[in-house]
Parts: C-alpha cells; structure tokens; sequence
C-alpha cells in the first residue's frame, strides 16, 4: 500500500489523523527522532520534517524510535493497539461494580494502573 501512495496522500492521511490506515505505514520526524501511526494524536509535523517508512521495524533501523503515546509497534487486535478503548472498557465494568461509588475517581485510577490525570487524559 505504501508504493501505491504517493508522499502527498501519506501525509495527508496524517494530517486528518486517519486511522484506516494505521498499520500501513508508519511516519517518521527527523527533528524528533521519533516514528508514529498515521492516527497519532501529536501535532502534525512539517511536512519537510517527515519520512515515511512501510513498518516500524524500517523506521527502528533508520535510527528512530517508537512514539510513546500511540505505540506504533503494538500489534492489531491487541490490547495497546487501541489502548484508549480497552482502558474505557475496563473503566466502565469497574464503575458498573460500584468502584466510584466506594473510592470515588482517584480509586478508580488507582485500579486501572493510572494517575487521575493520565486517566482524564485517556478518556
């Protein structure tokens, strides 16, 4: 998919946050040194800050590395591929099981392994 696609369409996948393609390619920042999903949160980059590269295994070996918050290397279908989702999934069990009600908010955070701060962020 990555030869088929010209630069203009990569980015602008990344610009829009496009998340279809996730998994596709990966887009590296030089000014950084940091590699991203197309869907990643972070600002976009300039466009003659970027290199796009087909996996993240390409872009490792090129001397970058793996963006902290949307976790290139996870792999589909696993758990820190859509981290935001399975953190709400189990956020809300918890909730159904009274554990606001009990703990408020911070026991909340504290049983899914967050600050109360990382979670608002997640969520």
């Amino acid at each position: 998919m990555l030869e088929a696609m010209d630069f203009e369409q990569r980015y602008r996948a990344v610009a829009t946050r496009d998340s279809r393609f996730d998994g596709a390619f990966v887009l590296a920042v030089r000014t950084t040194g940091i590699y991203c999903r197309p869907s990643c949160p972070a600002r976009t980059p300039k466009p003659a800050n970027v290199e796009f590269f087909p996996t993240g295994a390409a872009a490792h070996e090129s001397g970058y590395r793996a963006c902290k918050r949307c976790l290139p290397d996870a792999v589909p279908g696993s758990p820190e591929w859509n981290l935001r989702s399975d953190v709400a999934a189990r956020a809300m069990r918890l909730i159904a099981d009274g554990v606001v009600e009990r703990e408020g908010v911070s026991g909340l955070s504290a049983h899914l392994g967050y600050t109360t701060r990382h979670l608002n962020r997640l969520l």
